[in-house]
């Protein structure tokens, strides 16, 4: 009921100062004032009607009508924020998770009214300072969620329990130890109390984290087909990774297609139709990426321990969702629209070292931006908020819709040396030359199915770092005599709760200039289980295309090669494609049989070139790498931009 009483604001400040001395509300002190001029029995018995009228009459005994004083004895407001929450993906209400500079960031102000009631039409403002100095415009930020009904017991699982901010990355939050953030409430008509509708944070920590290099790749899976560009491009099929990896999600970097040919992949062995993951169809499938993921070059920079590569198949064929290393850096998954993000999320995770768990979320989650509602629209997810409902990423086998990351594997992720702003100084460091040896073990880890032909490859690539943990290793003599050994363990990991013993990839900082006598894979025990030895080294010639070729939609690759002592089925190559005369490449055709002598690659799918395209063929005997080049080359169908 509303109640119009008018007062000179002598009157009202009178009343103010008291009803406040004695630590009510004013309105609640005008209430008892009023109810005093009538006996209890004749209250009781009035209708709300008739109560109104005899408060009017009494207040109008106190003074002569001056002021116009509105007030709502039954829906009294003064409004106050009691709590701000600062998330990236997933916080604590103490705020205790550190941020990361430049991240995407949102704030949930929980909003009370401490007359009681919900209140509606509330709005306001959010301002950043870093080190002091206001980062947010000078007017603020408004609210995402505006206008806002102030519950009346506001809940972090309801999305609009509270009255919520977002900040874009890159958020212009660096990084500092002394990050704070003020929401102010716009007053509403008839507040009795508006000193109290702000409220700072205490300084909170954001810390620099390094963006990794996200790449991916589309397979045609025994003649199926590509999966849709749309299900997979930046912005979808990385929507959980930007989501839940404390990262600044607005790089444009994180997450990109690799600039090369589409690849077939056509291993079904038993001609199933299905794509056994622990199987060695898995196995020689991440091998098949491993090999794609070596060829990736950046201004003279080959693997390292910041590149992954990821392969999407169109729909489910594969049992298990998805494989990958663990940890390492290839996967591959599913494009499930149900779960394909998630499954991209969790198989990385995997890279980074992370096992299956049991979590639940202990925490309300965030998903900042709104990256995963109807987006695809066959995601079946909606809302930003994260309920501790929810699972975590690592809980295997799930749908998009049923999980987020817990605050355990968040913390992790947030300090794994991978995302570190300062390199691990210990760290092998990137050299030329490294060599990289890739095999396959059976699910069991008691023997080596496979040990594929190692390359040494002339641009800088980052070594194995020796202070791994494993229970295989392993060890290279160079022609010097000394011996190198690099532990290793050669899991993988599937998205339906699988791990077991499978492909691996050791990568070793054998000395530029030496070349390697032998190499050895040797068991915790010290048991050799294969061994390779230097022969002479084979010598390759590159005959088609031709120097200063023009490259038209199809391009043939042809070449010849000369090994003394090395029968044709044991040689490997591997076909690399520069744009810009050798600072850059990219996979053109991988793990080639050694009785091939030629391939056709699409080079559509390549970046451009003005004559200073190069393709370059790899060949490998065991250990010797020989490779031949043709230069001056242009293209005439490429749908890349050149670098």
């Amino acid at each position: 009921m509303t109640i119009k009483i008018e007062l000179p604001r002598e009157i009202e400040a009178s009343l103010a100062a008291f009803a406040a001395e004695h630590r009510i509300a004013l309105l609640d002190y005008l209430k008892d004032l009023l109810e005093e001029q009538m006996t209890p029995h004749k209250a009781a018995s009035l209708s709300p009607a008739e109560r109104a009228r005899r408060w009017q009459e009494s207040a109008a005994r106190w003074t002569a009508p001056v002021l116009c004083l509105q007030t709502t004895l039954a829906n009294a407001v003064d409004l106050t924020v009691t709590n701000i929450e600062v998330t990236q993906a997933i916080q604590t209400t103490t705020n205790t998770i550190q941020l990361v500079a430049q991240r995407s960031t949102a704030v949930r102000a929980t909003v009370s009214n401490l007359d009681g009631g919900s209140v509606s039409g509330v709005t306001g403002n959010l301002h950043v300072f870093v080190n002091g100095t206001e980062i947010t415009p000078a007017a603020g930020v408004p609210p995402i969620n505006a206008p806002f009904t102030v519950p009346t017991a506001p809940q972090r699982a309801n999305e609009n329990d509270t009255l919520n901010f977002e900040l874009p990355a890159p958020s212009g939050i660096t990084a500092s130890s002394n990050v704070t953030f003020r929401v102010d409430v716009t007053p509403v008509a008839g507040e009795t109390n508006t000193g109290n509708n702000s409220l700072t944070t205490n300084a909170l920590t954001a810390i620099n984290r390094t963006t990794p290099s996200l790449f991916f790749t589309r397979i045609d899976w025994i003649g199926t087909g590509l999966p849709a560009l749309s299900d997979v491009q930046p912005g979808v099929g990385d929507a959980f990774v930007r989501g839940i990896y404390p990262v600044n999600d607005g790089d444009p970097n994180l997450y990109q297609q690799g600039l090369f040919p589409s690849l077939p992949y056509n291993e079904d062995p038993d001609n199933n139709g299905v794509l056994e993951a622990l199987s060695a169809e898995g196995n020689d499938l991440l091998s098949f990426l491993a090999s794609c993921r070596q060829l990736i070059v950046n201004n003279n920079l080959g693997a390292n321990n910041n590149t992954f590569l990821y392969g999407w198949i169109k729909g489910n064929p594969i049992n298990g969702n998805g494989l990958s290393q663990l940890p390492g850096f290839n996967a591959f998954g599913n494009t499930q629209q149900t779960r394909h993000q998630r499954s991209y999320a969790h198989e990385l995770t995997h890279n980074f070292g992370q096992q299956h768990n049991h979590l639940m979320l202990d925490q309300t989650g965030w998903d900042v931006g709104a990256r995963l509602p109807n987006n695809p629209a066959g995601n079946n997810t909606a809302g930003r908020v994260k309920p501790t409902t929810l699972n975590d990423i690592m809980v295997a086998g799930l749908l998009t819709n049923q999980a987020w990351v817990d605050t355990a594997t968040y913390n992790v992720l947030l300090g794994s040396a991978i995302l570190a702003d300062a390199p691990d100084v210990q760290a092998d460091k990137p050299g030329e030359r490294v060599l990289v040896v890739q095999g396959i073990f059976d699910g069991k880890g008691t023997r080596l199915i496979r040990l594929k032909p190692a390359f040494r490859f002339p641009w800088a690539s980052q070594p194995t770092s020796r202070r791994a943990e494993g229970r295989f290793a392993v060890d290279v003599i160079d022609q010097r005599g000394s011996t190198i050994s690099v532990p290793f363990e050669p899991t993988v990991a599937d998205d339906a709760g699988h791990v077991a013993f499978g492909f691996f990839e050791v990568m070793v900082a054998v000395p530029p200039e030496l070349e390697v006598a032998s190499l050895r894979i040797a068991n915790a025990q010290g048991r050799t289980v294969a061994a390779v030895k230097r022969s002479r080294p084979p010598t390759i010639t590159v005959v088609a295309p031709r120097p200063e070729q023009r490259l038209g939609p199809k391009t043939k690759v042809a070449w010849k090669v000369y090994d003394r002592d090395t029968n044709a089925s044991k040689l490997l190559y591997q076909v690399a494609y520069s744009p810009n005369g050798g600072r850059n490449w990219v996979p053109l055709a991988v793990d080639v049989s050694g009785t091939a002598k030629s391939i056709v690659v699409n080079s559509t799918e390549i970046q451009q070139s003005r004559g200073d395209g190069l393709i370059r063929v790899f060949v490998s005997d065991g250990l010797n790498t020989a490779f031949a080049d043709v230069r001056g080359l242009s293209t005439s169908a490429a749908m890349y931009p050149a670098p």
